[in-house]
């Protein structure tokens, strides 16, 4: 076959492939017999059909692993936007009659088509080629983090593979990872396959010079400014400055700081009204006047003084700060309250101190200042409005520098409180500002802050990916090499792979021994998967260096659980005592502090763990209980937690009998599926149940599979509805959300309801089109009994970390139905709800925490919820509908879901998506 699909190894990634929906096939399907000539092989004419060769360049950049597909020819890139060329659907149609899905796939992708193209790779056989075409579809959809996962995983088995090589060079680039692009390049030229060895030298050789012209002016500047505040005597940098004018204004201030005579100040004139002219304003310029007047026989003292701080990168003295107030050098004393965070000089005489300097420039670094106060004060929400608020009145001032770091300190506190999808967005835009201004170490800055909102959403290719590019732009840095080095070990673990962060924390700690408080983290659990002598004593003195630094209230909880799990592997009741003694010092930090809510979640987990490791599997139940806010089962239920590599399952039968099972054995991290966790020994034992209750601590409790589906089963979940005397219920209400009218941008199409009978008492009721805003559903809500929802799950990062629900737009253009605005209402009447939104029930991932919209209707008062981890076909409605008859004629849900689903799976083809639906009470 023309794409036979012969590269070593099969694909190992359990992605869920997209579903081929049937019009993808009807052309090929209704006229084979009409449009395939059988007699004779192809000519070259229809060879030229199929993958575009008779033409002098490429019509695709990435490369196809289909070797008729795959011939060198030089690449241009559009100028515009390409419409898709017409498929040949006679030579597509032999294709179909050979089976040769890849080569289909193939021709679809160099037609312009990478949707078609990925509906018949789902059909291909398993193999590494087929995930490089996979790949090659997602990046021409620019889902570039997809893409490089692919990649990644292909390149693992197969280094040397030559189309995933190059793809995955193309993604890096444009992803803006030059270097690391560029690298990639060198390994395809290394190769030596004619043509494609040229074309990757000239990409890598192009992608070098522009990152070195950028790095190597912006470190001039950088260089030159330094010196400014070190020696007196050098010229003015003008020319520099005008390159690089953020840098520049930066250093500016310690110009003028450490100048010793009035002469020296005035000669910097130049320079203010250079700056004052890039940025707006006359600051730079009016502040220089002023310091000039000062009289230098009291200054020049204390600026030497101030000098000697800057070079030597020291905090200044209590003493020093003290004679800078005495001596009413304002900027001084601003300049060294700015270099000594530890001071304790109270808040006012920052902000006191930015009043009386008109600088908006000066007004910014002293919010950052204070920002960074209030977080450490445990006061992450006041910190956060101040530094949104710092923000908006830099854009008003259009002080761009000051607004990419702003942006990336508000990446920080957004990934420190696992708003991650919004960590992400403001590091991305920190980033795009600082290229965009050749602000080489703002870029650099916003690369961390990327990598820390992937590492934690679990997104192991980017995290890397953003990692190893900071390292190449600072290969020769200790302090690079060992913060990188040390996050890479925690990715690995990340994925179960030890040997590998040894590995890494050997190089991490190659050039500096201290490794911060996640390299103690990572060394705990080293000391677990892959022990060394020595690690002891390295925890226990990262762990005296973090408690001795001042940290915020949640980083000081994360430090505790460093301790505790160490004390743990070593004595386990004086660790479990420790993990008790921090669940209980965080509760007043878990409404406002998500570094507190992790430390208590893995705490919850590894108590639960290492009871099972210890053979005392009734111990299990109790503790998860408390990590869910439940009561605790006594009989017909599983209780599971995990952590890393270790799981424990506990099965109570009906009478009470406990049977538990631990393993540690896992060599990958979970996927979607849970089939297979439990063994089969703990199923037996629920079988005899009516009906369980799922106990599973996250990550698990958003997965499918716990439990077979010929059991019935439900996740227990907390409510937040607190106990009240028994009122009289209100009357039963109907409320069907369908035929929405969602925002035109979203190109998302009207789902009508169910035929459905109605609701057997009471009323019904259905807000539709735009009156389905999500004020009036919210509203609605809180009175009905029972709840369809007829609307598309979609993702939007900047509303909610979980998928939401699609609604009509309110006047402000609010149009989404968040997890988040869930938890402010009351369902009064406990109603069943049936999430028809495809994916309600999925989420992102997050280390230790679990938010989704099925929870959140629970824990507003809602008797049940069912909801899919899948995009769910149109006739699910009818299977749900099933569901809620069956409950309305007296079953309990998780008897009702099991019987429907049973029927589903004996009676509907294609149905497994069934097996996919979760039911949360």
């Amino acid at each position: 076959m023309a794409a036979e699909l012969d590269a070593p190894g099969k694909s190992t990634r359990g992605r869920r492939a997209p579903r081929l929906r049937a019009w993808h096939l009807l052309p090929l399907l209704v006229f084979p017999a009409l449009l395939i000539a059988r007699s004779g092989p192809l000519t070259d004419r229809r060879d030229e059909l199929l993958w575009l060769t008779d033409t002098r360049t490429r019509p695709l950049e990435p490369r196809l692993s289909v070797p008729a597909a795959d011939v060198h020819r030089p690449y241009v890139r559009p100028r515009e936007e390409r419409p898709s060329i017409a498929v040949p659907l006679r030579e597509l149609a032999r294709l179909e009659e050979s089976g040769d899905r890849a080569g289909i796939a193939a021709s679809y992708l160099l037609h312009g088509d990478p949707q078609q193209g990925l509906a018949h790779l789902a059909h291909a056989p398993p193999s590494l080629n087929r995930d490089n075409d996979q790949a090659v579809a997602a990046f021409l959809l620019k889902r570039h983090d997809e893409a490089l996962t692919s990649l990644d995983g292909i390149l693992e088995t197969s280094p040397r593979h030559p189309q995933a090589l190059w793809n995955r060079a193309l993604v890096l680039r444009e992803m803006g990872l030059h270097l690391l692009a560029a690298s990639v390049f060198d390994q395809v030229a290394a190769l030596g396959e004619p043509g494609w060895s040229t074309e990757a030298r000239e990409h890598a050789a192009s992608l070098r010079a522009s990152v070195s012209q950028r790095d190597t002016s912006w470190k001039r500047t950088l260089a030159a400014l330094t010196k400014l505040a070190q020696d007196p005597t050098l010229p003015i940098p003008l020319e520099e400055a005008r390159q690089h004018p953020g840098i520049s204004r930066g250093l500016f201030y310690d110009a003028v700081r450490t100048a010793p005579t009035s002469a020296r100040v005035l000669a910097l004139l130049p320079l203010a009204e250079l700056l004052d002219r890039i940025h707006g304003g006359t600051a730079l310029a009016d502040h220089t006047r002023a310091v000039a007047t000062r009289d230098f026989t009291r200054r020049a003292p204390l600026a030497a003084e101030y000098a000697r701080l800057v070079r030597e990168r020291q905090p200044a003295s209590a003493e020093f700060l003290t004679r800078l107030r005495g001596a009413g050098e304002q900027d001084l004393l601003l300049g060294a309250r700015l270099l000594s965070p530890e001071a304790q000089s109270p808040p006012e005489e920052l902000e006191k101190l930015a009043r009386e300097w008109d600088d908006p420039w000066i007004h910014l670094l002293v919010q950052d200042e204070l920002a960074r106060q209030e977080g450490f004060a445990g006061e992450s929400w006041r910190a956060d409005q101040r530094l949104k608020a710092a923000l908006t009145f830099c854009r008003e001032k259009r002080l761009r520098p000051r607004c990419s770091d702003l942006l990336r300190k508000m990446s920080h506190s957004a990934t420190s409180a696992n708003r991650l999808s919004e960590a992400e967005e403001t590091a991305l835009a920190s980033w795009r500002e600082a290229q965009a201004m050749g602000e080489w170490g703002l870029e650099s800055a916003a690369l961390r802050a990327l990598a820390q909102a992937a590492r934690f959403q679990f997104r192991v290719a980017s995290a890397r990916a953003y990692l190893l590019e900071y390292l190449a732009r600072d290969p020769d840095s200790c302090g690079v090499k060992n913060y990188v080095h040390r996050n890479l070990a925690s990715l690995e673990l990340m994925r179960l792979r030890p040997k590998e962060a040894r590995r890494a924390m050997v190089l991490a700690q190659e050039c500096a021994t201290s490794v911060d408080l996640i390299g103690a983290w990572t060394l705990t659990d080293l000391m677990r998967m892959d022990p060394r002598p020595e690690d002891a004593a390295q925890i226990s003195a990262e762990l005296a260096r973090a408690e001795a630094k001042r940290e915020t209230p949640g980083r000081r909880m994360l430090a505790q659980l460093v301790r505790a799990r160490f004390e743990l592997l070593k004595d386990r009741k004086q660790g479990n005592e420790r993990l008790a003694a921090l669940i209980k010092q965080a509760a007043p930090l878990l409404a406002t502090d998500a570094d507190a809510r992790d430390a208590v979640a893995v705490a919850y987990q590894t108590m639960a763990v290492t009871a099972g490791e210890a053979g005392a599997f009734s111990e299990v139940p109790g503790v998860v209980a408390r990590h869910l806010g439940v009561t605790s089962p006594k009989q017909c239920a599983l209780i599971a937690a995990t952590e890393a590599e270790r799981t424990v399952v506990v099965a109570l039968g009906p009478r009470g009998q406990v049977l538990g099972h631990h393993d540690a054995s896992r060599k990958e991290p979970l996927g979607e599926d849970l089939s297979g966790l439990v063994p089969e020994k703990l199923l037996t034992l629920l079988r005899t149940c009516p009906r369980v209750d799922v106990l599973a601590a996250p990550p698990l409790d958003s997965r499918a599979g716990l439990l077979p589906p010929e059991m019935a089963w439900s996740y227990r979940v907390a409510t937040g509805v607190a106990a009240e005397p028994k009122k009289k219920p209100p009357p039963p209400l109907h409320l069907v959300v369908a035929n929405v009218e969602t925002p035109s941008g979203l190109g998302l199409a009207r789902l009508s309801s169910w035929e459905s009978t109605p609701a057997p008492i009471g009323q019904s009721m259905e807000l539709s089109g735009a009156q389905a805003t999500p004020s009036r559903v919210l509203e609605a809500m809180a009175r009905a009994t029972d709840i369809e929802f007829h609307a598309h799950g979609v993702v939007d990062r900047s509303l909610s970390e979980a998928p939401v629900i699609a609604l009509a737009p309110e006047y402000d253009g609010r149009y989404a139905l968040t997890s988040e605005a869930l938890k402010q209402v009351r369902l009064e009447g406990s109603p069943v709800v049936l999430l028809g939104a495809c994916s309600a029930a999925r989420l992102p991932p997050l280390l230790h925490q679990t938010s989704s919209l099925p929870q959140a209707f629970v824990g507003a008062g809602a008797r049940a919820v069912f909801a899919a981890t899948v995009d769910i076909p149109d006739s699910a409605g009818r299977f749900f509908q099933g569901v809620r008859e069956r409950i309305h004629a007296g079953a309990t849900p998780a008897v009702a879901l099991r019987a429907e689903r049973l029927r589903w799976l004996r009676e509907v083809k294609g149905a497994p998506w069934v097996t996919r639906v979760l039911l949360y009470e």
